[in-house]
């Protein structure tokens, strides 16, 4: 599994053995990157330039990785598997995105949200 576009172009990412993790997949990353800066969603540009994004279920990190890779200014990453989270964490660091990432792992987000503060603790202002 690779990033497919922008800085990180065709970096590979690692993914935990078996079948617990399920990243998604090139071609589904690619239409929805496509749909957000090429639709309607798209009229001062991308729709991810700048943005902060949400990557629920991350698993390996592709989607806000990709994002970030694409111009987007901050991803939060929430994943139940502890056993995922590390190989998450790799992930981040082997594309030198630890600055613009805050990986969770979901029972604390859900008790931050329960409190309620935002996964990245900010409270929620400004998340795409």
């Amino acid at each position: 599994m690779r990033i497919i576009a922008g800085r990180h172009r065709g970096r590979l990412l690692s993914a935990p053995p078996g079948e617990d993790v399920r990243p998604t997949g090139e071609r589904a990353r690619e239409a929805l990157f496509n749909i957000l800066a090429h639709g309607k969603f798209a009229a001062g540009g991308p729709a991810y330039g700048g943005a902060r994004v949400l990557d629920a279920f991350a698993g390996t990190g592709a989607f806000g990785l990709e994002a970030l890779s694409r111009g987007a200014a901050e991803a939060v990453f929430i994943e139940n598997s502890r056993a995922a989270l590390p190989i998450l964490r790799q992930n981040i660091a082997a594309l030198g995105e630890t600055t613009r990432s805050r990986p969770r792992l979901s029972r604390s987000a859900l008790r931050q949200a329960a409190r309620g503060n935002c996964a990245d603790g900010t409270g929620g202002s400004g998340m795409a």
